[in-house]
């Protein structure tokens, strides 16, 4: 029998692999509506649309899902989880950022994280979303970036990627866990875990499973 319909939404091609493996792994019944729109991560990175404009389009994006029948959707980028919670303003059904699930199993593990990004502002983005969250726990993060992985990603070369992304885990420093910053690198998980003998927590995964729960699945 099939599971809920639910949305996925990406502004990055790369986002979808490990949401698919999360899928296959976890919640195989789901029904999975993929919605893609490249145009965001090259127009922020550009500077050739405004926060308003990106703001309008996410929106968009989630009621387009919604009307199709999603019933609960998951938005894959790190960079819009701001413009993500003004777009879910209106709609009846649960719609997470690329954070929550990952910031809720953090919190489940430990007080300490390591946060990897292989876009420079995704692992401070989310250390302010850890920090955020805390209320009142305690939350010791620190992050890194390796950009050299996602250029690797984007030219094609995704076992480059997933070696640069496995050498910086196995050099982060070692107390307390793990955390990948984006989907996108969740490709690279078991490779980094047995490279670093550490257990890895990513978004892909953690928002999957945090879907799941919140629908009842």
């Amino acid at each position: 029998m099939s599971g809920p319909r639910i949305g996925i939404v990406h502004a990055l091609r790369d986002s979808m692999p490990p949401v698919d493996a999360a899928l296959a792994e976890h919640w195989p019944e789901a029904v999975v509506l993929h919605l893609f729109d490249g145009s965001l991560y090259a127009d922020r990175s550009r500077g050739t649309a405004t926060a308003a404009e990106i703001d309008r389009r996410i929106a968009l994006l989630l009621r387009h899902s919604a009307d199709v029948g999603a019933e609960g959707i998951l938005f894959t980028g790190s960079c819009f989880g701001a413009a993500v919670e003004k777009g879910r303003e209106g709609l009846s059904i649960p719609v997470l950022t690329s954070f929550q699930g990952i910031v809720d199993a953090a919190f489940a593990t430990d007080d300490t994280f390591q946060v990897l990004s292989t876009a420079p502002d995704s692992a401070p983005l989310l250390i302010e979303e850890l920090e955020r969250q805390a209320e009142g726990r305690t939350c010791n993060a620190r992050g890194s970036s390796v950009p050299d992985a996602i250029a690797a990603l984007l030219a094609g070369n995704s076992d480059r990627h997933d070696e640069i992304i496995a050498d910086a885990t196995a050099g982060l420093p070692p107390d307390g866990t793990i955390l990948f910053a984006q989907f996108s690198m969740g490709r690279a998980k078991r490779l980094a875990e047995t490279r670093s003998g550490r257990r890895i927590l990513a978004p892909a995964e953690a928002g999957i499973l945090a879907l799941k729960r919140i629908l009842g699945a």
